[in-house]
């Protein structure tokens, strides 16, 4: 019996030009299977905390609906960030050009509120996680609740455990 017969068989059961092909997918197979399987391993430890958000450029309609005690969700996700513990409530201000100087005015009837939620923080090595999502200082979310909408910039983080 011969290695590969007239018809390109080898071992007269399967052509030579199949086998490379199905060599090729198996080695494709293991090559995705190897690469997806080496991720990074982490492990999440849940700390209550205390996130600090600043939500600008709002109207007085708005800051009559953000109360002490009212639950705070991720509007896209819709999942619980936590509850307002506290809020501060200011003019808004604008940086404008006056005589080639830059001043920070108030805006008429614009406010800045910051409200501070506590909320259970997840911890892994990279970051933290707040409603679902990694919350790091500087990032913007869009926070909601039965009364109001808005986006919010994450000002502070402390974790109080």
């Amino acid at each position: 019996m011969r290695l590969i017969d007239g018809k390109g068989r080898l071992f007269g059961i399967i052509n030579i030009i199949d086998l490379l092909v199905l060599l090729a997918v198996l080695a494709l197979a293991v090559f995705g299977v190897s690469r997806m399987g080496k991720g990074i391993v982490t492990t999440s430890a849940t700390k209550e905390g205390i996130v600090t958000y600043e939500i600008s450029d709002i109207r007085q309609v708005t800051v009559d609906q953000i109360q002490v005690g009212d639950p705070v969700y991720h509007y896209d996700k819709g999942t619980y960030i936590g509850e307002i513990v506290d809020v501060n409530i200011e003019p808004f201000k604008e940086r404008v050009d006056y005589n080639g100087r830059w001043i920070e005015a108030e805006v008429p009837r614009k406010f800045l509120a910051q409200i501070k939620v506590k909320a259970n923080l997840e911890e892994t090595d990279q970051y933290y996680t707040a409603g679902g999502e990694q919350t790091r200082v500087g990032i913007q979310f869009r926070l909601k609740n039965k009364k109001f909408a808005s986006f919010g910039v994450v000002t502070n983080m402390e974790i109080t455990e």
